[in-house]
């Protein structure tokens, strides 16, 4: 065996005995003391000062992380009140117009636009064809349960129509409405492009268009004073 060899095993079982004490230096603190560890700015540095330095660089990141979650609490805290208000006003709703547009007023206090686009519906304004679904749930979905980001000029015009004012630079998530079928989809859209991305959480999105497409399926498209109101015309 070469002396490289040997070095190289001696140092390998010294590195595995550490690993399997880790404690080993806890009650030989003159030997940390005088070990160093070579740095490229710096030179030799001892090994309790780099110790510290990672301990203070790891304490530095989880208080960033710590602070990130208490926002992270903090801004879900109230957008669980505000989805939680929306879905009370519209599972109280009589018909699917007033719901969606109790769903388009909260888009507006929160700067947002939303967006119902329906496979089978009376009123050409909400209709979705076939295809257009069929085309950005291959490309996007996929299996998915929701899609998070910008949109190609291409996806906005088959999704919303040519003449919607869906913004060019923002950024959207769409989600699809199902109830033992595809029934169409929820879409809320963001002028700031960076607003929705795809590590977002979805939670209350997906619960809203749980609670939609069970709408959909049971209510009428309009509440029977309307209806009566479109007779009458």
């Amino acid at each position: 065996m070469s002396q490289i060899e040997a070095d190289a095993l001696t140092a390998e079982i010294v590195a595995q005995y550490l690993a399997e004490h880790p404690d080993f230096f806890l009650n030989r603190r003159e030997l940390v003391d005088r070990l160093s560890l070579p740095h490229q700015e710096q030179g030799a540095v001892p090994l309790a000062l780099v110790q510290m330095n990672r301990q203070r660089r790891r304490i530095e990141e989880l208080e960033e992380d710590i602070t990130g979650l208490m926002s992270l609490a903090a801004n879900n805290d109230k957008t669980f009140h505000e989805f939680m208000s929306l879905q009370e006003q519209v599972l109280k709703c009589e018909a699917l117009v007033p719901a969606f547009a109790a769903i388009k007023a909260m888009a507006k206090d929160l700067n947002l636009s939303a967006y119902v686009r329906l496979l089978d519906t009376p009123d050409d304004n909400y209709l979705l064809s076939q295809e257009a679904y069929q085309r950005f749930s291959t490309n996007h979905l996929n299996g998915k349960s929701a899609y998070l980001g910008r949109l190609r000029k291409a996806d906005r015009h088959a999704l919303f129509g040519e003449t919607s004012s869906a913004p060019e630079m923002g950024s959207y998530v769409v989600l699809p409405l199902y109830k033992g079928k595809t029934l169409g989809l929820l879409a809320f859209s963001s002028d700031d492009g960076g607003h929705f991305q795809p590590h977002m959480d979805t939670l209350f999105l997906r619960h809203l268009a749980l609670v939609l497409s069970h709408l959909i399926v049971t209510l009428p498209w309009q509440d029977a004073d309307e209806r009566l109101s479109s007779r009458s015309l």
